[in-house]
């Protein structure tokens, strides 16, 4: 994650099926949108299992690696 925060989290539906069961929105999920820490979880069209991370890169925090 290089350190910063995402601005949005997009996964397959079947990531925020189980997201939404894990952290107490059991059957929030097909509202498509959820927020963790106020940063925006979205349903998208990918595959099953799939997570993606949306942001910025802070090359000063990112390190040498």
């Amino acid at each position: 994650m290089y350190q910063t925060r995402p601005s949005a989290v997009y996964c397959s539906p079947d990531v925020l099926e189980r997201y939404s069961e894990v952290y107490g929105h059991a059957g929030d999920w097909h509202t498509r949108e959820l927020r963790f820490e106020g940063i925006r979880v979205l349903a998208a069209v990918m595959p099953p299992g799939t997570i993606a991370f949306e942001g910025d890169v802070d090359e000063d925090r990112m390190g040498d690696w």
